[in-house]
């Protein structure tokens, strides 16, 4: 993976998203619009989860040392958790404001500008995700997939918003703060989302049974491969890390066996470029208790 393609492109990004917290304070302060000022609480939650990304690339790309064997990747996992705790945190204070305002009638309508910046925003935000998800494609990180839909998420996230601006504007003034209600759940649950799958990665989650399904098929059918007694994976940030047990034929020599683990561990890694670490075991398996001749 290109780790400076990524970084590029996280930075920019994340500059993108603190011009959109003052666009959007600045005017959601000025037009009155409670959902747009939530929304500039939520891009500064973006500004946060962009600089933990970056610094998560930074960190998790530098290589095994005495101390870590296996390398930094699980910094990723930390990172993805700290974000979380505090996106969730900030989408307390914005559910207690929202409901709040909704319980003391505090229903202002929103200035036209509310409206113009709220557009302008989502194309910003579009442009955001399209830049992101191009450099993903080319850097194959699942890490930058994430935060290229993050960007794609919040383009919805300001749809909804532009719904209750206009509503508002339209006489219908309950919409908005409905929307900024709305928005704060949201921003709840892409907290315990970050939590989550920080954590689940930091107690040696398994991935997707797709995946292993996937690399077991792909196993089988390399030559000398007789059967797969065990595999097991697991997420190590953005990569996988995995054991693989296989039966060669009994009478086979040491160095054929090498060879078979060899090509195992090769085609792994070539065909699921997400696996960085590949332990091979062989097993001899007598030729009458072969899968192949039963």
């Amino acid at each position: 993976m290109s780790t400076s393609l990524a970084q590029r492109v996280v930075f920019r990004t994340m500059l993108g998203n603190v011009l959109l917290v003052f666009m959007k304070l600045s005017v959601g302060i000025m037009a009155g619009s409670a959902a747009l000022i939530a929304e500039a609480v939520h891009s500064a939650g973006d500004v946060i989860a962009s600089f933990a990304v970056f610094i998560s690339f930074r960190l998790s790309g530098k290589a095994p040392d005495q101390c870590h064997h296996f390398g930094h990747k699980k910094i990723e996992s930390i990172c993805t958790c700290l974000v979380g705790v505090l996106l969730i945190l900030i989408s307390y204070e914005l559910i207690t404001d929202a409901i709040g305002n909704l319980r003391e009638g505090d229903l202002a309508v929103p200035g036209v500008a509310a409206l113009y910046v709220t557009i302008a925003c989502i194309v910003i935000k579009e442009g955001m995700y399209r830049y992101t998800i191009n450099a993903a494609n080319k850097v194959k990180s699942q890490l930058l997939y994430a935060d290229a839909w993050h960007h794609r998420a919040d383009m919805m996230v300001l749809s909804a918003v532009l719904v209750g601006v206009g509503g508002a504007r339209l006489g219908y003034p309950i919409l908005d703060g409905l929307v900024a209600l709305g928005i704060s759940v949201l921003i709840l649950r892409l907290g315990i989302g970050f939590c989550r799958s920080g954590l689940g990665d930091l107690i040696d989650k398994a991935p997707d049974e797709n995946t292993t399904k996937e690399i077991r098929k792909t196993v089988e059918v390399i030559h000398g491969v007789k059967d797969i007694h065990s595999l097991r994976a697991r997420c190590h940030g953005s990569e996988v890390q995995m054991e693989i047990h296989i039966g060669v034929d009994s009478s086979m020599r040491v160095s054929e066996g090498h060879n078979v683990a060899k090509e195992v561990k090769t085609t792994i890694m070539r065909e699921f470029p997400e696996v960085s670490h590949v332990i091979v075991h062989v097993d001899p398996v007598s030729e009458k208790l072969s899968p192949s001749t039963t």
